[in-house]
């Protein structure tokens, strides 16, 4: 009871209840107790007093007959009222008692309206322990923010708006919440808007076994144009090639049977104690089809069951044979940095083993002769196999069953993308050098017809080490340190030196520049940044250096600086019109420009364009799909940008920028998936750098091949040859390639006998050519 205090200080009681009444309110009814009937609560019926005003709240109210009644009153509305309110409070951050990390956004909610509505944030609260933590701090791993948020308003308001192109994310993650009504109505709008766009991605995280069927069947009645998506191309892709099979794929029931072998064969390779399937889909799987129907990999098989004239067959047991030996020594890395908060998964699939998880065929077409893909569930994953028949081949003369000679090379491949080639198409059976260590938001340069790394972190700390690495020779060797350890920076060269700017040691920001002169062969310093920043870009344009945005502590920037080695100052230039870090840049033909990134908050696909000569930056088209942390360099006459993140996951996609029609189309996917890499063209071959696979930091390279398209990982064949020239060794050494090949066609149109090299054709067969063919061609 409340106490008012009147003038003289005293406390007296509060007026009477019925002075107290509002007739604008409505009018209570009464229920008795005994039998349920109520009473007619009318305007003008008199209430029962209790005895006295002290006691009215502890007495019970009775009618004449004895019968308990009670006010049974019901506001229409009062839950959605509460709900609101409530709502308001959160925004307000007011009796918060809970902060949920989600990507970069920190979300104060109230653990009892997320536990009313997802029982696995139930189960997880009433799971916790006590703590003093006034605000306990959680994070979420793999949820994206676009899914969550509209969650969240649903589980304080119960309504959905979403637009089209977050519903995937909203199901995805209600899915794991096990928020049903919501689960159950995003499905129902997503079979309704099933494109070819989209049947992909949403097809990544479907799990109700309806909903799947409905996506399976959209996907095999519209396979041919799924396959010109770019959904489609930005799948993974696992490459096989099969030996032993005696008779023709004829029908769709074989090729199910033999596409069901294939997914037997990598769940056999893939138990919860061995390697990840990333390992599966790094390069061509040769398998042989053994007596028993069932898939073996010719590593495995013995010599006497293999034809010992199958160079492919050959070659490839070598190559796996050496690539076993270094996964043996190669020792796992650990990570001993603490975290600063809690960190739950809401993703299911985490605890779940292979053989649980689901394993599928989803639609499979036949795209050539004897090469066959299919979109399939590996392991969870939603990837492309693409399969290559290629029995094995009689000896001269053998005729088959219907009397004609059987050919002794495979037929030629696929034209599609996802085509199969032999391991030997382009390249060695040597894979390439890996970096001494892992290397993550690295400077990588071309310099001397060499590559240059440094920096970077790696799971530990940053780094200061250097090293250069010699096609050629396939050989890496350390150079000296840089005098401060720094990731996150931007490397150039100009003027035959190599300049470092900027970056963090790990603790704060630079500014502090150095450049590495081959000729002393050590690292000096030179006039610092104008400002502090990391996750920038820096480039080379009209004998000078720009560095372009990045950011400053906790937000991106638009700050742009430029560097004059003659004057060995640093100058402001016009600033970008977007604030971004982790954007990848690019000069060409007079201009610079600057691609994706993040503002920190969203995840960018706008592009600029810088002017110098009237300091102006302008819009470009942008990409296709947002990414931060990617690279760009140039490529047939095209810029192209490769890998980085879209803030969920590393990519392994690229995309071509016409400089003519400002138009992005699908470039060639990564062997690896790679964020915060490096990209540099050294000896007419682009190179992908280090990174981050999003599930470690990266030692490996690869090369993009100009003609065919295609990454690869081993070394490219034009530098197998047993014995190279004095020609040859000179371009190798850092000679002009294009002048030292023209140079060489001039002065002799006849090669020795030692200039002569093996090359491999798609079909199999070999030849030998000369090595200046081999240049023209690369």
């Amino acid at each position: 009871m409340k106490l008012l205090e009147d003038n003289k200080g005293l406390l007296t009681p509060p007026p009477e209840s019925d002075k107290m009444y509002n007739p604008t309110l409505p009018t209570p009814s009464l229920t008795k107790a005994g039998n349920g009937d109520e009473s007619n609560g009318a305007a003008g019926k008199s209430f029962p007093r209790s005895k006295s005003y002290q006691n009215e709240t502890s007495e019970t109210l009775e009618l004449n007959n004895g019968d308990i009644i009670y006010l049974d009153f019901l506001e229409e509305g009062h839950s959605s009222f509460v709900l609101e309110g409530i709502n308001k409070l959160r925004k307000q951050g007011q009796f918060c008692d809970i902060i949920l990390v989600v990507e970069d956004h920190e979300i104060q909610a109230h653990r009892a309206v997320l536990a009313a509505c997802s029982p696995f944030l139930f189960d997880f609260f009433s799971g916790l322990e006590e703590t003093t933590e006034p605000l306990p701090t959680y994070k979420l791993k793999h949820v994206h923010y676009n899914g969550f948020q509209y969650l969240l308003d649903y589980m304080y308001t119960g309504r959905l708006h979403v637009p089209l192109e977050n519903v995937p994310a909203v199901y995805a993650t209600s899915l794991n919440l096990k928020m049903e009504t919501a689960t159950k109505i995003c499905a129902g709008f997503l079979a309704n808007h099933l494109t070819t766009a989209n049947c992909l991605g949403i097809r990544r995280f479907t799990k109700d076994v309806a909903f799947k069927q409905a996506v399976d069947e959209y996907i095999r009645s519209n396979l041919k144009d799924i396959m010109l998506s770019k959904s489609f191309f930005g799948l993974t892709d696992l490459q096989v090639e099969v030996v032993g099979l005696d008779e023709s794929i004829t029908n769709e029931v074989m090729e199910q049977r033999f596409f069901s072998l294939v997914l037997d064969w990598a769940k056999e390779n893939l138990n919860d104690l061995k390697p990840k399937l990333d390992r599966l889909v790094e390069k061509v799987n040769v398998l042989y089809l053994q007596s028993d129907n069932t898939l073996k990999d010719c590593a495995e098989v013995e010599d006497t069951v293999l034809s010992s004239e199958d160079d492919l067959v050959q070659d490839y047991k070598k190559a796996r044979r050496r690539d076993k030996f270094k996964i043996k020594a190669t020792s796992p890395s650990t990570n001993g940095n603490g975290q600063l908060f809690h960190k739950f998964n809401i993703n299911p699939e985490e605890a779940v083993s292979v053989a649980e998880r689901e394993w599928s065929i989803v639609a499979i077409c036949k795209t050539s002769e004897n090469a066959y893909l299919a979109i399939a569930v590996l392991d969870g994953r939603l990837m492309a196999i693409t399969a290559h028949v290629r029995p094995v081949p009689p000896t001269n003369g053998d005729q088959s069953k219907e009397g004609s000679i059987v050919p002794d090379s495979p037929p030629a491949q696929s034209s599609n993308r996802h085509r199969l080639s032999p391991v030997l198409k382009k390249t060695s059976i040597t894979p390439l050098q890996p970096m001494s260590s892992a290397r993550c938001a690295l400077g990588a340069v071309e310099l001397d017809g060499k590559l240059v790394v440094c920096g970077g972190y790696d799971r530990g700390e940053c780094l200061r080490s250097a090293e250069t690495f010699t096609i050629r020779d396939n050989q890496w060797t350390k150079m000296a340190d840089m005098n401060r350890a720094r990731g996150r920076f931007g490397a150039a060269v100009l003027n035959g030196v190599i300049y470092v700017c900027g970056g963090s040691d790990g603790w704060k920001e630079l500014s502090c520049v150095e450049k590495y002169d081959p000729a002393t062969q050590k690292w000096k310093p030179v006039c610092s940044m104008l400002k502090e920043r990391s996750n920038h870009s820096v480039v080379t344009l009209n004998d000078k250096l720009y560095c372009i945005g990045g950011c400053e502590g906790q937000r991106s920037i638009t700050t742009c600086e430029c560097y004059d080695p003659v004057t060995n100052t640093w100058f402001r230039i016009a600033s970008l019109k977007t604030a971004r870090s982790q954007a990848c840049v690019c000069a060409a033909e007079g201009l610079l420009y600057v691609i994706g990134g993040t503002d920190l908050w969203n995840t960018l696909s706008s592009v600029e364009c810088y002017d110098p000569q009237t300091n102006t930056w302008t819009p470009r088209a942008s990409l296709n799909s947002a990414r931060r942390g990617a690279g760009a360099g140039l490529v047939n006459g095209m810029m192209i940008v490769v890998g980085g993140s879209d803030g969920t996951q590393s990519l392994v996609s690229s995309e071509f920028y016409d400089f003519i029609t400002n138009t992005w189309s699908v470039g060639p996917s990564l062997i690896s998936p790679r964020a915060n890499l490096s990209v540099v063209s050294v000896d007419s071959r682009l190179f992908a750098v280090g990174g981050f696979s999003g599930k470690k930091f990266l030692s490996s390279l690869e090369w993009l091949d100009q003609d065919d398209l295609e990454w690869f990982g081993h070394v490219p064949k034009l530098f197998d040859a047993p014995t190279q020239s004095k020609t040859q060794e000179t371009i190798m050494n850092g000679g002009a390639v294009v002048d030292a090949q023209k140079e060489k066609r001039e002065t002799s149109d006849v090669l020795p006998v030692e200039e002569k090299q093996q090359v491999y054709h798609i079909n199999g067969s070999s030849e030998t050519v000369p090595v200046n063919e081999q240049l023209g061609s690369s």
